[in-house]
């Protein structure tokens, strides 16, 4: 589908750039007459982009083009003295030119004109366009179109006066494109949640959706007001918009479009950044410090193999300690909520999925403040992963599928022989190891990331009792970005407040790994392509 509908646009751009001018001298040249050319060119066009809409890809697209026009040509010629309905001049939206000469200055006249043409027709509102394609391009009577639309002859024959008008009129003014049609901005996105129909992701892979999330977002927009503003015809919007509006991105509100995910702009994110800096030296040294009495209470609680080091454990344990003050607070916050606690739901989608879903247009931070957190659960344990943003971490020594997770938690928890798995388990095992684990003398799996014996799934409890300054930190912070979010979104958008206000709390993930990394008491790894840090099995 989207290869197909790249192939039509990329048809259409190359019809309206090389053959639209060339097309309107044909016609003057077969009409002696620049009104008539201009109305035979606009016949021809529009069955030409019909086509291509409905799917038509030519072999010989020039030679294509060319048939076309020649048979429309002979059609209009045929009917041109007998069409009963006929377009009287009142109606005739057509531009006047001085001599036929095809002089330089001419040329650029024609030139200028054709492209004001070529953008009136594309926005053009469908209640109009689609009698004027009928009309003219199907040749349908005024009498067959009033019986398909159940219209009178007469609604019919006024719509059609007032569809050339409006081309006429548009022709004739300047319109003002908004910036995005000239200069679209960059965004970047964040996901909660499982995706196993590649939503939201495949639905903002390219830029125009992009550009139309932008301008909707916080701002409803009916169809005409993103063509115009986005300078994107209006067919092609109306496809696009509906793709979004299926994929749970934009709902519709009368015949208006809003984003139903927070996009966030460049003030809003500098404010969100500025209010969760402030304190964040002493939020991480009490974070450092609680995790090293834990450690040294009871390192094996979790991680039980001592060859680990305690700056792995650490990569784990400092943004699992934000996760759980964050989830702390908002369970505190709203205990019915959506969000809160490590099997919080997230918003439901038409299509049975639940995730969340958040934009950010691209400004200059400080620091890098992105930090992902990926995992999922197999018969024998979970895996999870925090993906480090910054210092070249993100990819790692990349993540291991389920299969190698199962295995691993598998032979861990029954502690198994390597030479006694199938020779399917083995191949597995090769890509494991010098990855994530190691064999040891006697041919048993030896893991080289944390493992946590767990119940459920999750580690054990991270925070002592004694935490209050660090609580009432992260309270104050969730209630200075509430503010700071509502202050910025429509009212739309306040349902999933929680859900936004917990993914831009989550900064403090990558703030206290910076801290921390600066006062040396995490160490960067030499070669961060053959690292695992950040990494953890938990075993049930």
């Amino acid at each position: 589908m989207q290869e197909s509908n790249e192939i039509k646009d990329k048809l259409i751009n190359e019809f309206s750039e090389n053959y639209a001018e060339k097309i309107f001298y044909f016609c003057l040249k077969k009409t002696g007459n620049p009104n008539d050319a201009d109305d035979l060119t606009q016949d021809i066009a529009f069955q030409i982009i019909m086509a291509l809409n409905k799917g038509t890809i030519p072999n010989d697209f020039s030679a294509w083009i060319w048939q076309i026009a020649r048979n429309r040509y002979s059609v209009w010629a045929k009917e041109k003295h007998n069409r009963n309905e006929s377009v009287t001049d009142k109606d005739v939206y057509d531009y006047e030119i001085e001599d036929a000469n095809e002089s330089i200055s001419d040329e650029l006249i024609h030139s200028e004109q054709m492209a004001l043409l070529r953008r009136e027709l594309a926005f053009i509102k469908s209640d109009y366009r689609n009698i004027v394609v009928t009309y003219y391009i199907e040749n349908k009577s005024i009498r067959d179109i009033a019986s398909a639309l159940s219209l009178t002859e007469s609604a019919v024959k006024q719509r059609l006066f007032r569809a050339r008008n409006i081309l006429k009129e548009g022709m004739e003014m300047a319109r003002t494109f908004g910036k995005r049609s000239y200069n679209p901005e960059n965004i970047t996105y964040a996901a909660d949640g499982a995706q196993p129909t590649g939503l939201p992701w495949r639905a903002v892979n390219r830029k125009i959706p992009n550009n139309i999330l932008l301008q909707a977002n916080n701002n409803p927009s009916t169809l005409e007001e993103l063509s115009i503003e986005l300078g994107v015809a209006l067919p092609y919007m109306e496809e696009e918009v509906n793709l979004l509006h299926q994929a749970t991105l934009l709902e519709k509100q009368g015949d208006k479009y809003i984003t139903n995910f927070f996009i966030l702009d460049k003030e809003c994110r500098m404010e969100i950044y500025n209010a969760l800096r402030q304190e964040s030296k002493e939020r991480s040294r009490l974070i450092r410090e609680l995790i090293e009495n834990r450690l040294n209470e009871d390192r094996s609680a979790f991680c039980e193999y001592p060859h680990i080091e305690d700056n792995t454990i650490r990569w784990l344990l400092v943004p699992f300690a934000i996760d759980v003050l964050i989830n702390m607070v908002q369970q505190e916050q709203n205990p019915n909520g959506l969000y809160g606690g490590f099997d919080g739901k997230l918003p439901k989608r038409a299509n049975g999925e639940s995730w969340g879903f958040v934009g950010y247009e691209t400004v200059e931070l400080p620091e890098i403040t992105i930090m992902g957190c990926n995992g999922y659960i197999t018969d024998s344990g979970a895996f999870n992963v925090y993906k480090c943003g910054d210092y070249s971490m993100w990819e790692q020594c990349g993540e291991p599928n389920s299969q190698e997770v199962e295995l691993m938690c598998s032979c861990i928890k029954e502690n198994k022989k390597i030479s006694s798995l199938s020779d399917n388990e083995k191949r597995v095992w090769e890509s494991i190891n010098g990855r994530y684990a190691h064999l040891s003398e006697d041919g048993y799996l030896i893991p080289d990331i944390v493992v946590v014996r767990a119940k459920e799934g999750e580690p054990p409890d991270i925070l002592p009792d004694d935490i209050q300054w660090l609580v009432q930190n992260v309270t104050d912070l969730y209630k200075k970005v509430e503010t700071i979010l509502k202050k910025y979104t429509h009212q739309v958008l306040h349902k999933n407040m929680e859900f936004y206000i917990g993914m831009e709390l989550y900064a403090m993930r990558m703030m206290a790994i910076h801290d921390l990394v600066e006062e040396g008491y995490l160490k960067l790894p030499d070669d961060p392509s053959k690292s695992s840090l950040g990494m953890a099995l938990f075993i049930n």
